[in-house]
């Protein structure tokens, strides 16, 4: 087998994985600012940027941790904790942390965080086709709530793929065959909204996945 062939094998190093990271935040970064003629689609270019680096700390903070072998208190540390705080610099628009706030009081199109709640929070601007999912209802918000969720996958014990893939090759995986496999933490939204024509349609995970 070829040198190539055994690197595909073994998957991202490290250092890849941390220049590929980087690359999608520039990307979204020159997005923003392409847009900033454009009230409603910069405002949503720049969540979407925010947003996108904050999943991006996340997973090389527990990228680390699996190297580590620290990835269960990682869990318990970080699930539902402020994302904000494991970002270096946080962008201008956060206003910290709050236990009492009065909404009308808050700056629209700001970033902060609900520490009864366990949320992060962002104030929409405009509020210009944004809306919640609620059952088959769509309702206008000038909202949109986060927090960091551990997620989990049913892979097989043998090969430690997901039961999903064993089962495309026409496999069939026996029930105490499997178990759940910590997949990642993800920032996910409290209520799924639309921000725009489609689903959720900025939304980009960048789950951790163990080393191999």
């Amino acid at each position: 087998m070829s040198r190539l062939a055994r690197r595909r094998l073994r998957g991202f190093s490290l250092f890849e994985f941390v220049v590929f990271v980087l690359s999608v935040a520039i990307i979204y970064s020159y997005a923003a600012e392409r847009l900033s003629g454009y009230p409603g689609e910069a405002e949503k270019a720049n969540f979407i940027a925010v947003r996108t680096q904050l999943q991006n700390s996340m997973t090389l903070i527990t990228f680390s941790a699996q190297l580590n072998g620290g990835r269960d208190a990682l869990i318990t540390t970080l699930e539902g904790g402020n994302p904000m705080s494991l970002m270096l610099r946080p962008p201008r628009n956060y206003l910290g942390e709050f236990e009492e706030y009065t909404l009308r009081d808050l700056p629209r199109r700001s970033w902060f965080f609900d520490k009864t709640r366990s949320e992060l929070v962002y104030l929409i601007g405009s509020g210009e086709g944004v809306t919640q999912l609620m059952g088959e209802r769509s309702v206008p918000t000038q909202e949109i709530r986060l927090h960091i969720k551990a997620e989990y996958v049913l892979v097989e014990k043998s090969t430690g793929l997901p039961v999903e893939v064993v089962a495309d090759f026409g496999r069939l995986v026996a029930t105490d065959a499997t178990e759940l496999q910590f997949a990642g933490l993800v920032l996910t939204e409290i209520v799924p909204y639309r921000w725009g024509s489609g689903v959720n349609e900025e939304k980009f995970e960048f789950v951790a996945m163990a080393p191999r």
